[in-house]
């Protein structure tokens, strides 16, 4: 298989067009009743106040540091609160249409 039959290949499979490669997990760690998978490319550190996760990616050649930050009880997971925004957004959408 050439090369530009693995890229097709990897956008089929994942729709993910271009240079990122997803990372497997590795295990999951559990902290404190908190479960997180943890990546072959990243790290997370649990602490009292927050668990961190940092993580380095190159994309088109440039390192990109990623630094993700969260509390150690949050209301809502990021994706809830995105819903919720997406939510909101469609019922404005519905009122001015």
């Amino acid at each position: 298989m050439d090369r530009e039959q693995k890229i097709g290949q990897h956008y089929l499979q994942t729709g993910i067009l271009g240079a990122y490669e997803t990372a497997e997990v590795v295990h999951e760690e559990t902290e404190n009743g908190k479960t997180a998978p943890c990546f072959e490319d990243a790290l997370v550190c649990f602490d009292t106040d927050q668990t961190t996760a940092q993580r380095s990616m190159v994309i088109e050649g440039r390192r990109f540091r990623i630094c993700s930050v969260f509390p150690p009880q949050a209301d809502s997971t990021p994706t809830d609160r995105l819903l919720k925004v997406i939510d909101a957004e469609l019922k404005k959408e519905a009122h001015t249409a």
